[in-house]
């Protein structure tokens, strides 16, 4: 069988695909904590697919530009399981190149396979597992729905020789259905000043999506933190796929809380993605230094909110880390976030940028909103 996605082309393998197997599997980031070792040469990677990958059910993951192989994905029948599934369950293994870490892909071609081992097959429940210390994997099975379920210790790694800790998830049937088998939400958070109705403008933009408008009483980053993830677990448990539409500081509120956990791909509208730099920016506006806000603790100014050297250390201490697919769109005549500072998290992040010419941070002209809407509905 071939399944298609947004971006993908999910397809058996062929032992053609050798060379491009070779050069993602051979990376000793991507096999050893799945529990197989890296590949030696192109025909050690012919030998996995004639032997291993072309077993039942078992697919190459492919970008639809080229249909070259970056990745696999597969369902294991129970007797091959990692743990005890029963025989009208399967579990799902997977993993993909280092060059598209961070892209959301494999949650696209989980949920793909999720569909077919649940409509097609008839599957009462989906199991999927990840080593000690394989974050990358937890994220991914929690974004595809996947609950944890229970943790084996001292097992076997038979291809490695080792013994490890392995952690299982696990999707029934029913709580797929319930997460709306393709039921889909736009989240937005507005900016400072903003407010929850705002998503209405983003309704028509967005067509087959409910759109909520997240009233957020936060007025901080560690505010942010535990109001923003609970929202973010309430809508999960909801919908299988979350869109989030974030402005200014309540973009910068989504980016600390993590919600790359729980959202599919993101559009962020004049973001704030570097507050520490932020910070230091308003320090020399009002005419100070960091060493008299540590003395003073607090400095009024006469521009946006006072300095407080307390939310300077904390924002310091706690770095961002976004990795889901993620469109920003920013003004160049922007005054809170240059354009370097937001390059640099593009660059980490692997976002796109597009750039209005002359916009500040707050678009509000009629070029500037038919510009931004046209932004959204070219890229959805």
């Amino acid at each position: 069988m071939i399944f298609e996605t947004e971006r993908l082309i999910i397809r058996p393998w062929d032992e053609s695909d050798a060379e491009s197997l070779y050069e993602y599997a051979k990376d000793p980031q991507v096999g050893p904590i799945a529990g197989w070792p890296v590949h030696t040469s192109v025909e050690n990677s012919r030998d996995v697919i004639k032997y291993v990958l072309s077993a039942d059910e078992t697919y190459a993951v492919c970008l639809k530009g080229d249909n070259r192989a970056i990745g696999s994905i597969g369902l294991i029948p129970p007797a091959q399981s990692h743990t005890e599934a029963k025989e009208d369950e399967m579990e799902v293994g997977y993993w993909i190149g280092v060059p598209f870490w961070g892209q959301g892909l494999i949650p696209e071609a989980v949920k793909r396979i999720q569909e077919h081992a649940f409509v097609d097959l008839g599957c009462s429940a989906l199991w999927c597992g990840y080593y000690d210390g394989n974050e990358k994997s937890k994220r991914a099975q929690e974004k595809c729905g996947f609950i944890f379920h229970h943790t084996e210790e001292n097992k076997p790694c038979e291809l490695m020789g080792d013994v490890r800790t392995e952690h299982f998830t696990r999707l029934t049937r029913e709580e797929w259905e319930k997460l709306g088998n393709g039921s889909r939400v736009v989240l937005y958070v507005h900016g400072k000043g903003g407010s929850a109705d705002e998503a209405e403008h983003y309704r028509d933009l967005f067509p087959g999506y409910e759109i909520y408008g997240f009233d957020y009483k936060a007025a901080n980053p560690w505010e942010a933190y535990d109001e923003f993830k609970e929202k973010a677990t309430e809508l999960k448990q909801k919908y299988s796929e979350i869109v989030l539409v974030a402005g200014s500081i309540g973009a910068y509120f989504s980016l600390h809380s993590g919600l790359d956990h729980f959202v599919n791909r993101a559009f962020l509208i004049s973001p704030v993605v570097n507050l520490e730099r932020l910070i230091m920016d308003m320090i020399g506006w009002a005419g100070t230094t960091e060493e008299e806000l540590k003395k003073q603790g607090i400095i009024k100014v006469d521009f946006g909110e006072d300095l407080s050297w307390e939310y300077l250390t904390y924002v310091r201490e706690h770095p961002v880390f976004w990795e889901v697919p993620t469109k920003i769109l920013y003004g160049s005549a922007d005054n809170l976030q240059s354009m370097d500072t937001i390059n640099g998290f593009a660059e980490k992040s692997k976002a796109r940028v597009t750039v209005i010419e002359g916009a500040e941070h707050w678009f509000h002209t009629e070029e500037q909103m038919k510009f931004l809407d046209d932004w959204i509905t070219e890229r959805m």
